[in-house]
């Protein structure tokens, strides 16, 4: 497998990682909501706010439906600093706010915390560092549990947080009988299923992306559509390989995509598709049948496709495709993506392209 070296800290190992990670958090769920239980049992809470940057506001789209449903309440994603600028709370003697940052040390989420914190809220810290400021500013911390990623562009930090809140909302809405005992149990046996796919996953998606690299390589400009659940994953992947392959990546989720930015697409655009199981799976088909007249570089990555001919291009992977979980899924072949083609492209992905820039800018403490 590309650039696998059990003996190297490398982007890869950190995604061969990811299924472990899951399986921990899984494991040790009761340990890791305990505190945060025990602070909301007789709090009555009908909004969650999640905040984070890049990678962690992406994990909170990932799990806003999931969240809503199982628990059923509101719950919105913010980016921090519009939040501390121009944002309020409501109703935060009710409101559950949680900050996410694997470094624990970004200075808007944190001030974001500050805020809700002061507005009443009862604020809750994600990360992966036991000694960050975001814990100290929080009255409830959670440990991401995933371990050192010191690659620029963070994968296993993304199945961690975004399996972390998922676990909350489980716990949370388990103990406040929005699911039952027994529906509990069946998603917590989804989730296993999922995580011990990952190997599968890994493995087709090393042979697809080693099929197009050399068509990959050559490419200036991305753009990654998808819907639903896997709006999060459309963020998250192009941010990815943007982070790793530095030149231009975009994504859209795909509706948005047919209002506007497809005056941008020409002969040099590749496209790659996120195509989970939808009523909207079939617009992929479609859209990419119109795109054809323009660009011969989409992929679509997809379980399978009905009433249409794979070419080499596509990505067919094994996925469980569960309808809350595929969001652990479908973002590995980007991450593979980012991980390969910029080895290819001979970029280091252990070093930022300014190693002192958020020291410059001041987005974090450092």
């Amino acid at each position: 497998m590309s650039n696998k070296n059990n003996n190297d800290i490398s982007m890869m190992n950190y995604i061969l990682e990811e299924k472990y990670v899951l399986l921990e958090i899984l494991d040790r769920r009761d340990e890791i909501s305990k505190e945060l239980i025990e602070k909301i049992w007789n709090r009555k809470i009908d909004e969650i706010i999640i905040t984070g940057s890049g990678t962690s506001l992406h994990a909170g789209l990932a799990t806003k439906a999931f969240l809503e449903r199982v628990l059923e309440l509101r719950v919105s994603i913010e980016y921090p600093m519009p939040f501390n600028d121009l944002g309020n709370i409501f109703n935060p003697s009710n409101t559950l706010f949680i900050g996410v940052s694997q470094t624990g040390q970004s200075s808007a989420v944190i001030d974001a915390i500050k805020k809700a914190k002061k507005l009443g809220a009862l604020t809750l810290g994600i990360s992966n560092n036991a000694n960050s400021q975001l814990y100290e500013v929080s009255d409830i911390q959670v440990s991401m549990r995933c371990g050192a990623e010191l690659c620029v562009a963070k994968t296993k930090g993304y199945i961690a947080s975004i399996a972390i809140l998922i676990i909350i909302g489980l716990e949370i809405a388990k103990r406040k009988q929005t699911i039952t005992e027994s529906e509990y149990l069946e998603y917590i046996d989804r989730l296993y299923a999922t995580a011990n796919n990952f190997d599968e996953i890994i493995t087709t998606s090393d042979k697809w992306i080693e099929s197009i690299q050399e068509e990959l390589t050559k490419s200036k400009r991305i753009i990654v559509l998808g819907y639903g659940r896997n709006y999060g994953n459309v963020l998250e992947g192009s941010l990815k390989m943007l982070e790793t392959m530095r030149y231009g990546i975009c994504g859209y989720e795909m509706e948005e995509f047919c209002h506007g930015p497809y005056n941008s697409v020409d002969s040099e655009t590749f496209i790659i598709y996120l195509a989970s199981e939808s009523k909207y799976k079939n617009k992929v088909v479609k859209l990419k049948s119109i795109l054809n007249e323009i660009t011969n570089h989409q992929f679509i990555i997809t379980k399978n496709i009905d009433a249409y001919e794979p070419t080499q291009k596509d990505c067919l992977i094994p996925f469980i495709d569960d309808k809350d979980f595929h969001v652990f899924e479908y973002i590995i072949p980007l991450q593979m993506i980012s991980a390969i083609i910029s080895e290819k492209l001979g970029i280091d992905t252990m070093f930022a392209s300014d190693p002192k820039f958020h020291s410059k800018i001041g987005s974090k403490f450092i």
